[in-house]
């Protein structure tokens, strides 16, 4: 080496005008990686991390043992004897790592770069300013290989927002699904204690959360809140199939359904006291949103938790406090979203199938046949009274004389008919035999299921009425 400095020397001095500076500065830096060469170790064992050479490695925070010890050897050999060259120890079938490493790829579910045994795609094998000597810092290190649409959605989970991927995910392996801590909703509930206490006392708990949370939530990020999947009620279509095509053709929609929260109305999708997943018992339920008068595209509803509370005879289904008895809660093809048919006008010829409502509980009888003396007490006889209101062209309803939820008299029956705008009063009131009522309707009348021993006036032989 020193012959060749003292020929390029030499060469330089007979080289004139600027090319002998060009030829100066050559040899200057042939002498200088000379002599940085002939300082640097030549064997295995040398001090490798000095203030000339990888001096950055001491410098890190996070430094690997082995470089931190000085010990190069365990990972890298010299590809010849006397030469500062040195590369990775040759590999087989497993990566040096595992010479000091616990396994990592021993799980149901590998991470890619693990299982083809590229530690280096996530560890610097020196030294890093991250943690694990990770080539970068958090999420940025996963986003080096996935995409990044997590981070950038409306709503985005917390572990997420703040690049804590190894919060949910093992980098390495595991036995659940996408390399998850823990199977399921049990992943989640680490987190969510709170959902976790209420998932182990309620009577009822939602499939979807006990199976997985991500059923419904996105564990990254979405548009909507909650990051849930979609919004609701679409969501909630995704498995309810036949509640989605029975709302879209309903003709008489629920607005609970349809405004606010919609489904989430009336039901938890996590867990609840009552089936269903309702809020509340299913009256208190809809009584909590029919607590005043409700404005329809028809006329307004009453408030019938005051009504209710108001009037004490109350009819069956509101007895064992069950509106869905009557009202299909999702909608119905029906006025009012009644189960089953009911005439919508006021007045109407008699037939059976517009009355399946009613004929629902009650004998159909009731109204077919025009003599009975066990079928109902309003007869005068054996004259069957419903028969007589119902069957005329202009047959009244079953609502023309009884109050559907609820009224002060006994079987229901109404202070009043709406006659247009006027309220037209029945003045009913019964007897141990019987009953009467007037004016309003027809002129007074009385009605007596047993006969009395008295004589008919020529009135009450036309009306077959008995005084």
């Amino acid at each position: 080496m020193a012959s060749l400095l003292a020929f390029a020397v030499v060469r330089c001095s007979r080289i004139g005008g600027s090319a002998w500076w060009v030829a100066a500065v050559a040899v200057s830096l042939l002498a200088s990686v000379s002599v940085a060469h002939a300082k640097a170790p030549t064997k295995i064992g040398e001090e490798c991390v000095t203030e000339k050479c990888h001096a950055s490695y001491g410098k890190m925070e996070h430094v690997h043992g082995p470089v931190d010890g000085g010990e190069c050897e365990p990972c890298h050999v010299q590809k010849s004897e006397g030469r500062h060259a040195f590369e990775p120890v040759p590999e087989g079938d497993d990566p040096v790592c595992y010479e000091c490493h616990d396994r990592k790829d021993e799980g149901e579910v590998v991470h890619g770069p693990v299982l083809e045994g590229s530690c280096t795609d996530c560890h610097d094998p020196h030294a890093s300013d991250y943690e694990y000597q990770l080539v970068a810092d958090g999420s940025e290190l996963c986003f080096n290989c996935h995409e990044d649409d997590k981070t950038n959605q409306k709503h985005v989970h917390g572990p997420v927002a703040v690049g804590e991927c190894i919060a949910c995910h093992d980098p390495h392996a595991s036995n659940n699904e996408v390399r998850l801590k823990k199977p399921g909703s049990a992943m989640c509930l680490e987190c969510h204690e709170d959902m976790k206490e209420r998932m182990e006392s309620a009577p009822h708990v939602h499939p979807p959360v006990k199976e997985k949370c991500w059923n419904c939530h996105s564990p990254h990020g979405t548009p909507y809140e909650f990051q849930l999947l979609d919004e609701v009620p679409k969501l909630c279509f995704r498995c309810h199939k036949d509640k989605a095509k029975h709302i879209e053709a309903a003709k008489t929609q629920h607005g609970a359904v349809t405004t606010g929260k919609k489904c989430l109305n009336c039901h938890d999708p996590h867990t609840a006291e009552f089936p269903k997943q309702l809020l509340k018992a299913p009256m208190d339920l809809c009584l909590s949103c029919h607590n005043k008068q409700i404005e329809t595209p028809t006329k307004p509803i009453r408030d019938m938790k005051q009504w209710l509370a108001d009037h004490n005879d109350h009819h069956g289904p509101i007895r064992e406090k069950d509106c869905s008895a009557c009202h299909n809660p999702h909608g119905s093809d029906n006025l009012r979203i009644l189960k089953r048919a009911f005439p919508p006008a006021f007045y109407a010829p008699f037939d059976a199938k517009n009355y399946a409502l009613c004929f629902g509980c009650h004998s159909p009888k009731l109204a077919k046949d025009a003599r009975t003396t066990t079928l109902t007490g309003f007869r005068n006889g054996n004259k069957n009274l419903h028969y007589v209101h119902v069957h005329r062209k202009k047959g009244r309803t079953c609502r023309a004389c009884h109050q559907v939820h609820a009224s002060n008299h006994p079987k229901h029956i109404r202070d009043s008919v709406p006659f247009g705008s006027w309220a037209l009063p029945i003045n009913y009131s019964k007897s141990d035999n019987g009953g009467k009522c007037a004016p309003g309707c027809h002129v007074p009348r009385e009605y007596q299921r047993e006969p009395v021993n008295k004589k008919k006036t020529g009135a009450d032989a036309k009306t077959g009425s008995t005084q």
